[in-house]
């Protein structure tokens, strides 16, 4: 995902309700501008309703998406006039609580529903050079989906970009971040490492090298922990308003819950016998792979081993009870590519675990973003 430029997010300056390009014709209300005026330090365009970046492209695209049976949220839509406009409760204080004063942080990222069952989804616009559509799309087919073992991510839809043969529009379904909720069991973390490292079996028997591996690529479905879903870019809320209560139900209590890779812009495919080591340079989140450092050809399939294991070694540095999970992961993490387990040898290593251990709890070291601002944040329906 290709963060969005931070000159797009910078100050307006003067008087910027005189000078704004926003997409809206009417007569900017006096409590804005007010606003506006005690807040010289902030995103001025953000607060008189100018989109922000690539924001403009994907408001564009619209109706185009909508006709394709995906609606974005009411920011991006033709008819959109932000909801703090109607503001009369007094001066206008923040825009914190507004839903649709919420930009985008990822230009190529987009949330959306699906008309047709009202489910989430996102919609990734991907540069046609890149393998990402076709072998999303290959790992979607029947014959593979069937096999438990394949974690991809899986492809909804695809279809071109209006006016740009460069590029396609990927629909996939919409997943939380693999960390994102408290992990309370040991066994709830034992089922996210054994999807995980069964996922990077299957793509390495299909001769295929994710090769970013990483923490911010590793997903799970959220629909049986956080029935009523959470908003795209404050997962932490339901609705995108904060200091909103928060609902949602241990892994433990819904399991099996289901785990996934995601964005495979950087993958490699190696037919059988055709040599490893081809590749150099530095590739994708984690640049502390020791032979990505060195500037000779490195095996991608050790590197995807390192990069995985250090993924999980982070979230067992953050918890109390973890610690059993230490030699799989030193043993991924090894300096030494070739003393790396393959994914078959760490899940011969790590486990079985008794049904005791497994129910066993395990407790953050210190409370998360997510539990500072969630105070009643405690699961319901375990």
């Amino acid at each position: 995902m290709r963060p969005s430029k931070m000159s797009d997010l910078v100050n307006e300056v003067c008087n910027p309700w005189q000078d704004t390009q926003t997409t809206l014709t009417e007569e900017v209300p006096e409590v804005v501008k007010q606003f506006v005026s005690k807040h010289p330090h902030m995103n001025h365009g953000l607060a008189l309703g100018k989109l922000i970046g690539a924001e403009a492209m994907w408001a564009k695209n619209q109706p185009y998406l909508l006709s394709c049976g995906y609606q974005l949220r009411p920011r991006y839509r033709p008819d959109w006039r932000p909801s703090w406009w109607n503001h009369h409760d007094g001066p206008l204080i923040m825009l914190r609580p507004f839903e649709d004063a919420l930009f985008m942080l990822y230009e190529d990222v987009m949330d959306a529903v699906r008309v047709s069952d009202g489910s989430q989804v996102v919609i990734k616009q991907i540069d046609n050079r890149r393998a990402e559509v076709p072998l999303v799309t290959w790992l979607t087919e029947p014959d593979r989906t069937s096999n438990a073992r394949n974690r991809t991510v899986r492809a909804l839809d695809t279809f071109p970009m209006p006016g740009d043969e460069s590029q396609t529009f990927l629909v996939i379904p919409r997943l939380q971040h693999f960390a994102l909720l408290p992990f309370r069991r040991l066994g709830e973390f034992a089922e996210a490492v054994t999807q995980f490292i069964e996922g990077l079996g299957f793509l390495h028997e299909h001769g295929i090298a994710h090769r970013d591996m990483c923490y911010g690529n590793l997903m799970m479905d959220g629909s049986r922990t956080i029935p009523d879903g959470n908003h795209f870019f404050r997962p932490h809320t339901h609705n995108g308003v904060l200091l909103a209560k928060f609902n949602w139900k241990e892994h433990w209590s819904v399991r099996p819950v289901q785990y996934y890779f995601i964005d495979l812009g950087l993958p490699c495919y190696y037919p059988e016998d055709a040599p490893l080591e081809t590749i150099t340079g530095l590739n994708g989140q984690d640049r502390t792979v020791p032979e990505l450092l060195r500037d000779v050809p490195y095996d991608p399939f050790k590197v995807d081993i390192y990069q995985l294991g250090n993924a999980l070694l982070q979230v067992i540095n953050e918890y109390d009870g973890l610690k059993a999970f230490l030699p799989l992961v030193q043993a991924m993490t090894n300096p030494n590519p070739m003393d790396r387990l393959s994914p078959a040898a760490a899940l011969n290593l790590f486990g079985p675990f008794d049904d005791q251990t497994l129910a066993g709890y395990v407790r953050l070291k210190k409370p998360s973003l997510f539990d500072r601002l969630n105070n009643d944040f405690q699961p319901k329906g375990h």
